[in-house]
């Protein structure tokens, strides 16, 4: 069987990801004889796993192309590098029973549902998957998966727990989930330590040493050239959701969630950015503001223009990414020999330690049709697409980009990520720093290695890579919230209700402005003012529908 390539593990992290299908439409041995019309258990078939199917079975699948993809030597969607080796590898033959933009997937996939004219296997999200299993219309894939998926592919998919079991309903199976990771878009507090060290700053433990660090950095002149040109924290005007300039990370000190779904205490899921502690949040914010602490203009900035005050060191902290610090500090560290960030954990406002949240990181599933002839196909592919994250892959591209630059990886059929694959990363570099020693690294973690060597060899241009992987680092910071479990995922990960469709984007745009506004100043009140529209204009039906999915997880 060939091999993906390493390097797909790396890119196909960054594409959108395909479908998946198996077997024919005849009747199949799921029966769920729950008088609830709820999955029951099924019987993995008897078959070879790791046989080519022969003659070839026929499997369909529907899925979306996107205009970042293109195509060279004749290959189509129908017909490339996955769907050659599908056939010639597993004896599969890949048919899509349509194809459309991504713009139109959801509609089509929708209306043929609603047909009843489904493939063999399904590209579902959380919603349409409990609609479906409701209607008793997949294959119970947990005695299939537990039969015949590999080691490696069950290590991948269960490196997050959490994430594997959204596939679940009633404790059984019900698609392959296409996980990623939650803990790499954990928030991380990032801050100038030069200027700390020159102005005898301790690290922060807690919100008050925060405020105290950037008050130290607006009025004692960090930068040593004898103007207030200096700020204290930065936000773009897109803070809810800035992921280098956000507040997420600042709003957790307060155990708040913007933008999240969490449980009450009587167990029902509620908004998080209308709940009380996020007021708490709001004013200290607005004390910060009026003090001069946070950009006086930071509700009008985009990343770029915060990032040109990062760039010219001008500002000296901000809640960020793992990314951040080559996509946003590396030009700094470029051009100032002499400074230095470092990446914190996120410190609480009170005695209980704040955890960051993290969204589930599953976007997509898997899911076959009851109907379905072979539904152990699916495990099939899902093995064949995990053998790229292997230790002893090739490193051959041909799966992931062309010698020409071609994105093959994006017609990918089914794409998993490991959950843990960066931060493993991480370990992995450290100890071959270590020894001195890169040999057991994978080609993209001995990419890191050689990087994060040639920095400390003096190259300044790499100085991001190894505040990324090397230490301190970001990573650092995430495996401490993984080493202490001390992190929270979002509460709904299903796909849009219907008010959410209607509502969700208006609601947020004036979640957005009053905060803003709140932080330069408007009363407190005007926050208790957006929880009750809130409510009237759509929240109060989207939380019903919330609830009315949880209830059925």
């Amino acid at each position: 069987m060939k091999r993906k390539a390493k390097a797909t593990a790396v890119l196909t992290m960054v594409g959108m990801l395909m479908l998946s299908a198996c077997g024919s439409n005849n009747s199949g041995n799921n029966n769920l004889p729950d008088p609830e019309n709820q999955p029951g258990a099924s019987s993995a078939p008897s078959v070879d796993i790791t046989a080519k199917y022969d003659p070839p079975i026929d499997v369909t699948a529907w899925r979306y192309t996107e205009s970042s993809y293109k195509y060279e030597n004749g290959d189509t969607i129908e017909d490339n590098i996955y769907t050659k080796a599908y056939l010639n590898d597993l004896g599969i033959n890949l048919k899509y029973t349509w194809t459309v933009p991504i713009e139109q997937f959801e509609q089509k996939m929708n209306v043929t549902i609603a047909s009843g004219d489904l493939p063999d296997v399904m590209w579902l999200t959380n919603k349409q998957l409990t609609d479906l299993a409701d209607n008793d219309m997949l294959y119970d894939l947990t005695d299939v998966y537990e039969q015949f998926a590999s080691p490696l592919a069950k290590e991948i998919l269960q490196q997050d727990q959490k994430a594997f079991d959204t596939a679940k309903i009633n404790d059984r199976l019900m698609a392959i989930p296409k996980t990623a990771s939650a803990v790499d878009g954990l928030q991380i507090l990032h801050i100038r330590t030069d200027w700390m060290d020159k102005l005898k700053l301790s690290e922060p433990k807690t919100m008050e040493d925060v405020v105290n660090i950037a008050r130290a950095f607006v009025t004692q002149d960090p930068d040593g050239n004898n103007k207030a040109d200096t700020i204290g924290i930065g936000f773009t005007k897109s803070f809810l959701t800035d992921n280098h300039f956000g507040a997420a990370g600042y709003f957790a000190g307060f155990h708040a969630y913007t933008q999240k779904w969490v449980k009450d205490d009587s167990g029902n899921m509620v908004y998080g950015s209308v709940q009380p502690e996020i007021r708490e949040g709001l004013q200290l914010l607005q004390e910060m503001y009026k003090e001069g602490l946070i950009d006086q203009e930071f509700g009008v900035k985009d990343r770029a223009k915060v990032t040109e005050s990062v760039v010219s060191g001008k500002l000296g902290m901000f809640y960020g990414g793992m990314s951040s610090p080559g996509a946003v500090i590396q030009d700094n560290a470029t051009n100032d020999p002499n400074a230095e960030w470092k990446a914190f954990t996120i410190v609480s406002a009170d005695e209980v330690k704040a955890a960051p949240m993290g969204k589930v990181p599953v976007q997509l599933y898997y899911a076959v049709s009851k109907k379905s002839k072979n539904p152990e196909a699916i495990i099939k592919m899902l093995n064949f697409s995990m053998e790229g994250f292997a230790p002893d892959a090739p490193a051959d591209t041909g799966f992931g980009v062309s010698e020409s630059g071609v994105p093959v990886y994006l017609y990918n059929f089914i794409g998993p990520e490991p959950a843990m694959k960066n931060l493993n990363a991480h370990h992995n570099v450290l100890k071959a720093l270590e020894a001195n020693d890169s040999s057991s690294l994978t080609t993209e973690e001995k990419s890191y290695y050689d990087r994060i060597v040639d920095h400390r060899s003096g190259n300044r241009a790499e100085w991001g890579q190894d505040r990324i992987f090397g230490t301190p680092s970001s990573f650092d910071v995430i495996d401490q919230y993984v080493q202490e479990d001390n992190y929270l995922l979002d509460g709904y990960y299903g796909g849009s209700t219907p008010t959410m469709v209607e509502k969700m984007a208006s609601l947020q745009q004036m979640e957005e402005e009053v905060f803003t506004k709140v932080i330069m100043g408007q009363s407190l009140d005007t926050f208790d003012k957006f929880v009750d529209d809130w409510n009237k204009l759509g929240g109060e039906q989207i939380t019903k529908e919330v609830n009315e999915w949880a209830a059925k997880q």
